[in-house]
Parts: C-alpha cells; structure tokens; sequence
C-alpha cells in the first residue's frame, strides 16, 4: 500500500504579511475595539491570553495593548509565526510577557 501524502494547504502566513505592511494604527484600535466586544471588557489588564492561530499577530498585539499580563500565540503556519514576531519587535521588543511560538 503507497503511504498517503498530506493534503497541500492554503498558507496564510503570505496574505498577513502582505496585510501587515499596511497595518497603521486605526486598523489595531479596530481590532483592539473588536476584542472588547467580544469579551465584553474594557481592558485585559491581569489576565492571561491564548492567541490559537495568530495570524497576522494583530489580536495578540491588541491583547498586549489592552494590559493583558501573560500572552501565548502560536500557528502553524512559519510565516504567520514570523508575522506576529514582526508585531511583537516592532510594537513591544521589550515585552517578556509576549511568548510566540510554531505549533
């Protein structure tokens, strides 16, 4: 029997990139608003946030904008990971409490 090969997928990571060129700061308070209305709070200040599928990194670095005080994002796709390092360096260089990851 021939082992079956993984199905090909859409890598997104490519898109981000291309969207976070053109990121400015309307677009991060949107989503900054975005996450408040979704939770329902007005600040993330002491809580802990896990960014599954990160994308372009734009809710994570919302969240760290927000005072939230620990932050896992991960993906697995290599160029979102690399992405949402790119928010990260760019935003917050010195933040210790941001943690991305492949995955």
């Amino acid at each position: 029997m021939a082992e079956r090969q993984p199905a090909s997928r859409f890598e997104f990571g490519k898109n981000w990139q291309r969207y976070i060129d053109q990121l400015d700061e309307d677009r991060i308070v949107q989503a900054e608003q975005s996450l408040k209305d979704l939770l329902g709070v007005e600040t993330l200040k002491g809580q802990s946030f896990l960014d599954i599928g990160s994308g372009s990194g734009l809710f994570s670095l919302s969240a760290v904008r927000l005072g939230v005080a620990q932050i896992h994002s991960f993906d697995y796709d290599s160029a979102s990971v690399a992405c949402t390092q790119s928010l990260k360096v760019r935003f917050f260089s010195d933040a210790t409490n941001w943690m991305i990851e492949k995955g």
